[in-house]
């Protein structure tokens, strides 16, 4: 039933959509078929054919005495759209299933349709005589399908497919496959699987066909095979023209453009065969197939089963159900034998297993009830599923007519009860004022997907009354007290208690005082406290955490270091940043047991006097004096070593003073990176400012001077000894290498004769004479020599003369 299928037109190539043959229904019995019907041609079609159709025509219907019909099936078919509405026998008749190929032929669409009614009722009332369909009117579309212009396709008809039954049979399975495929000149092979067959014995067997448009005049290998085997019934329906305008009932071979035949296939078939091939050919004729028939001996039984009742699921908790089933042997033709098992699933999981008790006759019942236990690890909501004839793992034990319609469904839903999970009993110290329970801690455990009230009693809880309005804050009315819970789901609900208890327990008591100490702007205030533990009758545990507020602005946390006894107390300070924007008078609040949140850790005997705020002045010192700026000799590159201590005097104004020099007003306000040795600073540039900071108890003072070099005169020794003893052994002039930058030395020795030049790149002469009579690159003989120093400087105008004494 599954091909891929092209339609071609007569001596034209088309392409064309179709709809595969496929099982519409299927019988088992004492049954056979017949059909009857008509075409509405007048003649075949094709080249030369009159282009003519009739709107109706008529057959005639015959069954014996004790042959009784089981079902009609009409097909009405024809060239274009479709005509759908149609009339038979007097009765208006609407297509309840169609069928159509679709095709284009040089650029022009063409199509064609079948229809399908059930006259099942109508055929049982009217019984046998002559049926006529009419209101079938296809001339107005007919002309486009004559040849010429048209393809030469152009055909109307009816039939009516009859099963019926016969005591005088033997079991049968009649099937009845339709759909609406073709066979054409340029798509020569069309093979249709049936399938859903139950060959038990080939003795009978027989196929039957509803075509249309088949021409007698056209046989160009035109051929009906099944399995393999070609098909013929001669001389109605020769090997090589099966499609030919004939009635295999009537024996009629003017059934222009339409074939209702039937063949006996008992030697293509055997035994054990579930399905056949069927094969047409043709190398010119355009057929299509509309329905096929076949009937075949069988005797089997053929069980289903339905799920009939499900006890047990309307009560909350339980998994224990019980299953009243039906197991059926319907549209059968034997008996359904005992111990046919039966299985059951829960979402494909096998949960249990019954078993026919007796033989189950055709068309009998058998009622069944099995019980079993939901596994745990199954939702509430879950598929069951009973199957008949199966062992539990899907495999079968009896051969049946459909093995495919076994199984029957149905969703259940368990009530579950909700889970209680980790209820507490609660219990709190008895303390100085009320005591309040938050009853939800005791419920903490419990899923939040449950809806969960607290009340009173046990009946209250039972009956949804009275619900505890603010379990969250819940004050006692016994001690100890019993409160009850109600935990719902949307289908079940459970009840139970814990208890809730007021009891005498040791517990600290914190409080706290600032000391008074003096601000001041733009230093950290180091505020000593402490934390006492007085109206106790416990420890209070230690890193309690405080917090330091001002209007509820966070300042600062701190933590007590150690447990502080009953009637104990610990010391401790804080360095707070204060903001800049705080008045002259603020206030700072120390909340003992808050971690700055507002949160505490630590039940206490009193709540209410965690609390101290005291009232705090920025002060101030008076300012610094002026300070003189310091001047030291240059002592190269314009640096110096300057002692700043020396300003201590004038800014110190008692001996606890603090004072601190600094490289740069910021360092000065906040009191960082202070002179490590202020009494020997080398200055980094020159000028250079340098910034003074007095602190004291009260607050602190900044304030700056200045670093100034020098040039001072050079002292010039007046001997050395270039030795390399490390001691004297260079002419080493102070106060004048990188001072006087542009000087100029020169050596004479006592005849005046020029031994050596030097300038501030040549550093200090080390005793060897470099120029005049004297070179040679040695240190010079011990003696006098005489220098001229021009120093280039206007403060130095003239040059310094002296002499030197070299020794060694």
């Amino acid at each position: 039933m599954k091909h891929l299928i092209f339609i071609f037109c007569f001596l034209t190539s088309l392409q064309v959509l179709s709809q595969d043959i496929s099982l519409y229904q299927q019988f088992n019995g004492h049954y056979d078929y017949t059909a009857f019907g008509n075409t509405l041609n007048t003649e075949e079609n094709g080249p030369g054919g009159q282009c003519f159709i009739l709107t109706s025509s008529s057959a005639n219907f015959q069954l014996q005495p004790n042959q009784e019909v089981i079902a009609a099936y009409l097909y009405w078919a024809g060239s274009g759209p479709g005509d759908f509405d149609v009339t038979f026998n007097q009765l208006p008749i609407t297509a309840e299933r169609t069928f159509n190929a679709l095709f284009t032929s040089d650029g022009i669409e063409y199509i064609y349709f079948a229809a399908f009614a059930d006259v099942t009722q109508q055929i049982i009332n009217a019984g046998n005589g002559n049926y006529t369909l009419s209101d079938l009117d296809l001339t107005a579309i007919i002309p486009t399908y004559c040849s010429p212009p048209g393809s030469g396709t152009n055909f109307g008809g009816w039939a009516v497919t009859v099963v019926y039954e016969d005591p005088s049979l033997p079991s049968n399975q009649v099937n009845i496959f339709d759909g609406l495929e073709g066979v054409s000149r340029n798509n020569q092979i069309l093979e249709i699987t049936l399938n859903n067959l139950m060959v038990l014995d080939s003795q009978g067997a027989k196929i039957g066909f509803l075509a249309w448009e088949g021409d007698r005049g056209i046989s160009v290998n035109e051929t009906l095979r099944i399995n393999g085997n070609i098909l013929s019934n001669p001389p109605l329906n020769p090997a090589n023209n099966a499609f030919n305008g004939t009635n295999s009932f009537t024996g009629s071979n003017a059934l222009y453009n339409m074939d209702i035949d039937v063949y006996p296939i008992s030697n293509y078939i055997n035994p054990g065969d579930t399905s056949a091939t069927i094969q047409l050919t043709s190398g010119q004729d355009f057929v299509m197939v509309n329905n096929i028939i076949t009937v075949l001996n069988t005797e089997l039984p053929d069980a289903t089963i339905s799920i009939d009742e499900i006890i047990g699921t309307t009560e909350c908790g339980n998994r224990e159900l019980s299953v009243e089933y039906t197991v059926y042997n319907l549209n059968s033709t034997d008996t359904l034998p005992a111990g046919t098992p039966v299985a059951f699933y829960a979402n494909d999981i096998l949960i249990a297993q019954a078993n026919t008790l007796a033989e189950i006759p055709i068309d009998g019942a058998e009622i069944g009830i099995v019980s079993f236990s939901v596994p745990t690890n199954l939702e509430a909501d879950f598929i069951l599923k009973a199957v008949v004839d199966d062992l539990g793992d899907g495999t079968g034990i009896v051969g049946e007519i459909n093995e495919e319609n076994n199984e029957d469904e149905t969703p259940i839903h368990l009530l579950l009860n909700p889970e209680i999970a980790g209820l507490q009993n609660l219990q709190t110290c008895d303390s100085i004022g009320e005591e309040y329970f938050d009853l939800t801690e005791a419920t903490s455990e419990i899923d939040p997907i449950y809806d969960l009230s607290f009340h009173l009693s046990e009946a209250d809880a039972q009956n949804n009354n009275a619900p505890i309005p603010n379990p969250e804050s819940f004050q006692n009315t016994e001690n100890p007290q019993t409160i009850f819970i109600r935990v719902s789901n949307p289908d079940c609900f459970l009840t139970d208690s814990f208890s809730i208890e007021v009891i005498p327990c040791p517990l600290p008591d914190a409080t706290i005082t600032l000391a008074e100490v003096s601000a001041c702007r733009g230093r950290v205030l180091n505020l000593p406290f402490t934390v006492y533990n007085l109206e106790a009758t416990g420890p209070l545990p230690a890193n309690i955490y405080i917090a330091f507020y001002n209007d509820s602005v966070l300042l600062g946390l701190s933590q007590t270091r150690q447990s502080i006894p009953i009637d104990g107390s610990e010391n401790g300070e804080i360095q707070l940043y204060l903001p800049e924007g705080l008045p002259n008078n603020f206030s700072i609040t120390a909340v003992v047991d808050d971690d700055g949140n507002g949160n505490g850790s630590v039940e206490e005997f009193r709540e209410d006097n965690n609390i101290f705020t005291q009232i705090f002045s920025f002060e101030s010192i008076p300012p610094i004096p002026n300070l003189p700026n310091l001047l030291e000799c240059d002592k190269g590159f314009r640096e110096a070593v300057f002692d700043l201590t020396v300003q201590d005097e004038v800014i110190r104004t008692s001996p606890e003073d603090v004072i601190s020099y600094f490289t740069s007003q910021e360092n000065a306000l906040e009191n960082t990176d202070a002179i490590n040795t202020p009494s020997q600073y080398q200055n980094e540039t020159e000028p250079q400012t340098i910034y003074v900071r007095l602190e004291n108890d009260i607050c602190f003072a900044t304030t700056s001077f200045q670093l100034n070099t020098e040039k001072c005169a050079p002292f010039i020794p007046q001997g050395f000894s270039p030795n390399n003893d490390g001691i004297n052994d260079e002419f080493e002039i102070s106060n004048l290498l990188n001072i006087y930058d542009k000087f100029e030395l020169k050596i004479y020795s006592r005849y005046g004769n020029l031994i050596h030049t030097a300038r501030n790149n040549d550093g200090f002469w080390n005793g060897v004479a470099t120029e005049g009579l004297l070179f040679s690159g040695n240190l010079v003989p011990v003696g006098t020599y005489y220098y001229v120093l021009i120093l280039n400087d206007a403060k130095y105008p003239n040059p310094i003369v002296g002499w030197v004494y070299v020794n060694y």
